[in-house]
């Protein structure tokens, strides 16, 4: 850094693209300046030329000069922060200068063996003396009489690994002389590369450890939306088993209620019949009755009529039988589909338990030897594989001029020069990018592509609204596109900001899967089943509205996405979709 009595500023010296102070700079026809590397390199792993800074495009590469005046206004800031640099006092946590009187300037260098640490003015000694310049300089350290050995005053410069710890060359002919010692240089670098392996082990481990956490999490979701819908199906299977047996409540009732009037209009009609016999009965008895009284014989041979059994009426009991019969047999038919409907859902709550205990089971048989789960989502891929997979096929309306797609609209490559095709609204002008024909605007599909002997590749989905002409717009879930990809060696989720993605191997085959209505858009792993990224909570239907009227003309349903594709370089193997096993 300058120091404060400098009047320019660093920030004005930097490279927006390395970051450093200016080499070479140049300027660019927008007026941003860079340096030459930086800029060439920075074209040269794009399709076009294009400013960093305000993303102004050149249709052509410029022919960039070094910006002479601009130079050594650079050399002068960096030989006047050097100034600065050597010059400057020691501030807290810097080692001071050992020999300066008063103000103490920052050490630059520190000697092991004078055990004193120099600025740049006393350092000019050990680079003028030959003496001096035998001696061994190292950058400055704090506490120089720590490195001295206690015992012989001597700098230590080896170390034992018997005992582990630092000694001298008397040292090692006293008390260490059969012990294994190295430099110290030399365990230092042991120790560094065991520190990197332990820090790339560590870094491994948390990646897998974040990468866990992200499948637990997707799992639990999912886990929430199969329960809810799960729910939601036993409510409504719930309730139409309830409407029905109210449905059938009121048309046995019904029955029961019409069967009740023609038993009692019967028992009525009985009722009067015997009310008939009765009287007639009654009739009977007292002409009888008064015949049994006369001592005439004459009239009570002459008046008696003849005697005969009385009638008998048709029993009624067996009415209110037929009506007991039918009650004590809904009565069993009611409890019969109590107990039928209890112990269905007794054998429900039995499989889903057993479902738990399987689950639990076949956790513990693919957990690794360190007792982690191995693979948490091979049942769900191949769940999404059997239930979701769909045909895609390529739209040749939509491919960049530089694509080639195959008869059958499965492989595209790039052809690396433009062909003379016809002006569509649908076409990529911008990126070389192609469409799939099909277009989902609900539900879920899942489709396959492999990537295998791509030097370079992106896929996904994209609104039906993404801009396609003559505009540079960023690859962003917000100008609707979600997309993963492979760039310069490295694979990338392309959000916002841009998510690096540690794959432990290269990718064969990906796949996508696109949640439409939970708004979520998940890229896998074929070849190990593992999930790689997930984009959640996303917004399909376009929703800025100069995307949404920019190509309004030439679409007609704004809510449709596409499967999206970008093949690699000429020389790389075509992008693939595949049938999905």
């Amino acid at each position: 850094m300058a120091s404060s009595n400098t009047f320019l500023s660093e920030d004005q010296f930097l490279c927006s693209i390395c970051l450093e102070v200016f080499t070479e700079p140049v300027s660019t026809p927008c007026g941003h300046n860079y340096c030459r590397t930086c800029i060439t390199g920075y074209w040269a792993r794009r399709e076009f030329s294009q400013c960093p800074l305000c993303k102004e495009t050149f249709h052509t590469t410029p022919d960039l000069r070094v910006n002479t005046g601009f130079r050594e206004v650079v050399e002068h800031f960096k030989k006047v922060r050097v100034m600065g640099d050597d010059d400057s006092p020691a501030e807290p946590g810097e080692v001071p200068c050992d020999v300066c009187p008063g103000t103490k300037l920052k050490a630059l260098k520190s000697c092991l063996v004078c055990l004193v640490s120099y600025c740049q003015t006393h350092l000019e000694p050990h680079q003028r003396v030959p003496a001096l310049k035998r001696h061994k300089l190292i950058n400055p350290v704090e506490n120089l009489a720590e490195r001295v050995c206690k015992k012989h005053d001597r700098v230590m410069e080896f170390f034992c690994r018997r005992d582990q710890m630092c000694v001298c060359a008397m040292c090692l002919k006293d008390d260490h002389m059969m012990h294994e010692t190295v430099s110290l240089a030399k365990e230092f670098g042991e120790r560094k590369t065991q520190l990197r392996k332990i820090k790339r082990q560590i870094k491994r481990n948390l990646e897998a450890k974040c990468f866990k956490i992200q499948k637990i999490k997707h799992s639990v979701t999912q886990g929430r939306k199969d329960t809810d819908r799960v729910i939601a199906d036993s409510i409504e299977a719930f309730s139409a088993l309830v409407a029905s047996i109210k449905t059938n409540t009121t048309k046995l009732v019904i029955l029961l209620q019409e069967k009740q009037r023609a038993a009692e209009q019967q028992a009525k009609g009985f009722i009067q019949q015997l009310q008939l016999e009765i009287a007639e009965l009654q009739r009977r008895s007292t002409a009888l009755e008064e015949l049994s009284n006369t001592e005439d014989h004459l009239q009570l041979l002459q008046s008696l009529p003849p005697l005969s059994s009385p009638t008998h009426t048709e029993d009624c009991s067996e009415i209110m039988d037929h009506n007991l019969l039918h009650a004590e047999t809904v009565r069993r038919a009611v409890a019969k589909l109590e107990e039928t409907l209890s112990k269905e859902m007794e054998e429900i709550i039995r499989e889903l338990n057993q479902v738990d205990k399987k689950n639990e089971t076949a956790e513990e048989q693919t957990k690794t030897p360190s007792g982690e789960p191995e693979n948490l989502f091979e049942d769900e891929l191949r769940k999404i594989q059997r239930q979701h997979a769909v045909d895609v096929t390529l739209d040749p309306d939509t491919a960049h001029s530089c694509l080639v797609l195959s008869q059958d609209g499965k492989q595209v490559r790039d052809g690396g020069a433009k062909r003379n095709l016809p002006d569509n609204p649908k076409r990529f002008d911008v990126f070389h990018f192609v469409l799939g024909k099909e277009g989902f605007s609900s539900g879920r599909f899942y489709y396959e592509v492999k990537v295998e002997g791509q030097a370079g590749w992106e896929v996904g989905v994209a609104r039906e609204h993404v801009v396609r002409k003559g505009v540079n717009v960023s690859l962003s879930p917000e100008s609707g596109c979600w997309t993963v990809g492979l760039y310069w060696g490295r694979y990338q989720a392309n959000a916002n900001p841009p998510v690096a993605l540690h794959l432990t191997q290269r990718l064969q085959k990906v796949g996508v899967f696109v949640d439409y209505d939970g708004g979520e858009v998940s890229f896998y792993d074929v070849e190990t089943r593992a999930l790689i990224y997930s984009f959640t909570g996303c917004t399909f239907a376009a929703s800025q509205p100069f995307l949404r009227n920019l190509l309004l003309f030439y679409s007609h349903h704004g809510r449709k996405i596409f499967p999206l594709f970008r093949p690699g370089t000429e020389s790389s193997a075509p992008l693939q979709i595949t049938p999905v096993s």
